[in-house]
């Protein structure tokens, strides 16, 4: 998304540090990020100039957030635009943060009651993570209802947004069973996890909805919402044959799947070929994911698996 919508003071406090606002490190690696898939998070927003560390070396990921933190890492992630040359307001204008600020309320990112020095829960960030990526286009998203075992703890407000982050695989589907602690305290590392993930769905939304080609065989555009094509096999009417299942999710209910090949291996494997057609140009269709099927046979004895 980073291309699809359009400070450096003598001693930088935290507050900058942490959210991004000014430092000249150009370090792409923390020593106290050890996961790797974190290092990968933390440092591909690193280098888009969402976040910075605290210091050159570190990002301290265990850290919590401030509101202003959580609004500036938003506001840059997402590119949101508006207008940060309101008068009559009580903010110094000087204040690192007033022009984020600004910028998300010209967006209509709900922020109540601002306090410069309030820590960001788990479930505020939620609801701000979604309004931002809303602001960026309307994504579609399964009606899949997560549980989590502290439900009853989670807000109104809330519920819904964290329903439609869970859905987009913005936050972790392996998150759905566990307490999501609503009233923690989110901390640098879990803001920019969602994030990422964030960025990262409305990206491949753009790229796939941007594209005009039809993807070749065995490429289909289908993980932009992190869902992977499956196979399944059962017996066949036909005698010596099983029947294999593709099924694929999809944008939405324009598009469609075909099976384009079968290749049958010396080792007994049947290598299938697939491509996701787009819908027809101007065709209008809702935004919810769909799944799509698609059926073959092979001969009994071969194992079916996707071409690469």
């Amino acid at each position: 998304m980073w291309n699809h919508k359009k400070k450096a003071v003598a001693v930088l406090t935290l507050s900058l540090a942490i959210a991004g606002a000014g430092s000249a490190s150009a370090a792409s690696t923390f020593t106290d990020v050890k996961d790797k898939d974190n290092q990968t998070i933390i440092n591909m927003l690193h280098d888009k100039g969402v976040i910075n560390g605290v210091t050159s070396t570190q990002f301290k990921p265990d850290m919590t957030l401030t509101q202003p933190q959580a609004i500036q890492i938003l506001v840059k992630a997402f590119e949101l635009k508006g207008d940060v040359t309101k008068p009559g307001d009580d903010l110094v204008r000087k204040a690192w943060y007033t022009d984020a600020l600004r910028i998300a309320e010209a967006n209509n990112i709900s922020i109540p009651s601002f306090d410069a020095e309030k820590k960001v829960t788990r479930e505020q960030f939620a609801i701000w993570l979604h309004e931002a990526i809303n602001v960026t286009g309307n994504y579609p998203t399964t009606k899949m209802f997560a549980v989590f075992t502290d439900q009853d703890q989670i807000s109104k407000e809330a519920s819904g947004a964290i329903q439609d982050l869970v859905n987009m695989n913005v936050i972790d589907r392996s998150s759905v069973g566990k307490a999501f602690m609503p009233t923690k305290e989110i901390t640098r590392m879990q803001a920019a996890e969602w994030v990422y993930h964030g960025v990262q769905m409305v990206d491949r939304y753009n790229k796939a909805n941007d594209d005009t080609t039809t993807p070749a065989p065995g490429e289909t555009g289908d993980d932009q919402m992190g869902n992977e094509p499956e196979l399944s096999v059962a017996p066949a009417e036909t005698a010596d044959q099983q029947t294999v299942t593709l099924t694929v999710q999809l944008p939405n209910p324009g598009y469609s799947v075909e099976i384009t090949k079968v290749q049958l291996t010396d080792d007994k494997r049947a290598v299938v070929s697939y491509n996701v057609k787009k819908p027809a140009p101007g065709e209008m269709n809702p935004q919810v994911i769909t799944e799509g099927k698609v059926t073959t046979t092979i001969p009994d004895g071969y194992t079916p698996e996707l071409a690469k």
